[in-house]
């Protein structure tokens, strides 16, 4: 007894070469390439099943977009950026750009360089001011020896020290 497969009962082989499925799908024969490029299952003879080809083309293939039209045809569609998606990325990039630029016209926003710059400066005149103390402490207090001015002197460079090294 033979074995009756589903597709023997509509009518429909149920495989097919690349130019037969290509008409089967209402697509040229290149565009069947592009699509097993992309993931078209194929079997190991070269042909395609013709139920599996569809399942795959309705899973994988955008029908309100032909190839042509498309710079990702041969993604599936899961993988495609939806244009929506893309143009609302757009306008948010060009809105962050305006608003960055209007920022900066403001001059709510400084250059990097002008803030480093302006804080190096202001740290090296504190670190300068720290270090002058303990010669301007013995003007003031003459009582101090030398050795309480060097202990002075000592515990402040190791603070300046501390801070340079602390991340």
């Amino acid at each position: 007894m033979r074995k009756v497969h589903m597709s023997d009962m509509i009518g429909e082989p149920r495989t097919l070469r690349k130019s037969d499925f290509a008409k089967v799908a209402n697509v040229s024969p290149g565009r069947v390439s592009q699509m097993i490029r992309a993931g078209l299952p194929v079997e190991p003879d070269g042909r395609i099943d013709v139920a599996r080809g569809r399942l795959w083309i309705q899973s994988n293939i955008d029908p309100k977009r032909s190839a042509a039209q498309s710079d990702q045809g041969d993604l599936p569609l899961a993988a495609r950026t939806d244009a929506a998606t893309e143009r609302a990325r757009l306008v948010k990039e060009q809105a962050d750009h305006a608003a960055l630029k209007n920022a900066l016209l403001r001059q709510d926003l400084l250059p990097a360089a002008d803030v480093e710059r302006e804080w190096t400066d202001m740290l090296r005149r504190v670190r300068s001011r720290l270090l002058a103390v303990p010669s301007r402490l013995r003007q003031v207090l003459p009582h101090l020896t030398a050795h309480d001015v060097g202990a002075i002197d000592t515990e402040l460079r190791h603070a300046l020290e501390d801070l340079a090294n602390a991340e």
